[in-house]
């Protein structure tokens, strides 16, 4: 950041006017310890209450049936991957070190991780529900930093109760 001015920052056409940066270094320090705080899929199965916005699922078996079903999309896990909710955002360098942050300690949480309710058959899911966290966490990082409606925070909400968001459909959750 440039002394006595505001930071420099690369958006595409339009984008600067629209999304303002509004967090501060102690507020993504803030959302940085509650994400990595969260001891997640430590209730995976276990009952959920079925709202207008969220669909549980008992088992991934179930999960799996659903979005087939029931035409939900996955949930997004890598960069690259398109944000359901807020389409196309810039990536803030100065969120850089708060996104290497959370990811370090995400992996360092998933790595020991042995859960049955991701194993469905001769499929794994432990890595898909791990960069599924992170990339909510990145999104919920980015929401906040460029003061946009808040939707990965419910998302947040459901890993924070122990549960896996997988997928979503139009103002749906699919959660295990």
């Amino acid at each position: 950041m440039r002394r006595g001015s505001d930071p420099i920052q690369i958006h595409p056409p339009g984008m600067a006017r629209r999304y303002r940066p509004t967090i501060a270094c102690m507020e993504a320090t803030d959302l940085l310890q509650r994400i990595t705080g969260i001891r997640f899929f430590s209730r995976l199965g276990e009952a959920l209450p079925a709202t207008s916005d969220v669909v549980p699922a008992a088992s991934l078996a179930q999960a799996l049936q659903a979005i087939d079903a029931d035409a939900f999309e996955w949930m997004p896990t890598t960069l690259g991957d398109p944000d359901p909710f807020h389409g196309a955002l810039p990536q803030p360098p100065e969120l850089a070190e708060h996104r290497r942050e959370l990811n370090r300690s995400l992996m360092r949480m998933s790595s020991a991780l042995d859960l049955p309710a991701l194993r469905c058959g001769a499929h794994d899911l432990h890595l898909v529900a791990r960069d599924a966290a992170m990339f909510a966490g990145r999104q919920r990082l980015l929401e906040v930093h460029l003061g946009l409606p808040a939707h990965w925070e419910p998302v947040i909400a459901l890993y924070e109760q122990g549960h896996w968001p997988l997928a979503h459909a139009p103002g749906r959750l699919l959660v295990l």
